[in-house]
């Protein structure tokens, strides 16, 4: 006789399908938007002793930003914050925390996954990406700093083709000279040189136009 070894998830936990996460509810916005309620599937430990958390102290409810669903859709995570029963640790309490969306993050892996793929493998700029997927280009522009540090060694890399591109990193600031006391508007741009074939990023140049390699 054949039995399953673990629940089967129910069909709207299926179709979402976030890693460690299940669905407690869905709710129809306006403008065809939905809002999809969840929680954790798994055990979290505390970030500086590593106890697994059993005794809840409270729930919170997390807005984290997900990538669309046929539409757009808002999750809203009901995350729990435990009690930590190690007598040594100096944390008290700690909220729960998974590979999608780890501590302090508000965004699951797989959207900003998404948004660097956008960017490097479609060539997409990074303001267009932000807006075709409804976050802010800070936010592309940290995965994307994020997936530079994970890249091969770029002095070890022979690019055929290179693609250079430009965008202000601040808004536009005014400074008094201390010798002429005259106001000079400075615009602190960046540029970035990356090998067109695989995305890589090779150069991102500071501000004051100076090469730092990546």
């Amino acid at each position: 006789m054949t039995e399953l070894t673990s629940r089967r998830p129910d069909a709207a936990t299926a179709i979402f399908n976030l890693s460690d996460y299940r669905v407690l509810e869905t709710e129809i916005l306006g403008f065809g938007q939905r809002r999809i309620h969840v929680e954790s599937t798994i055990e979290s430990g505390c970030p500086d002793c590593g106890v697994i958390g059993t005794r809840r102290h409270i729930r919170h409810r997390q807005r984290v930003r997900d990538i669309p669903l046929a539409g757009p859709v808002e999750v809203i995570w009901s995350k729990r914050r435990y009690f930590c029963d190690e007598s040594e640790c100096p944390r008290g309490t700690f909220f729960e925390a998974t590979v999608e969306v780890p501590r302090l993050a508000r965004s699951t892996r797989r959207l900003r996954d998404m948004l660097v793929s956008a960017v490097i493998d479609s060539g997409r700029a990074a303001t267009e990406t932000a807006a075709a997927h409804g976050v802010s280009r800070w936010l592309v522009q940290r995965a994307l700093n994020v997936a530079a540090t994970r890249r091969p060694d770029v002095d070890k890399l022979r690019p055929r083709m290179l693609g250079i591109d430009e965008q202000r990193v601040r808004s536009v600031r005014f400074f008094k000279d201390p010798a002429t006391k005259a106001w000079k508007r400075f615009e602190p741009w960046m540029t970035t040189i990356v090998d067109l074939d695989t995305g890589q990023v090779l150069v991102v140049g500071s501000p004051d136009r100076s090469p730092v390699s990546v």
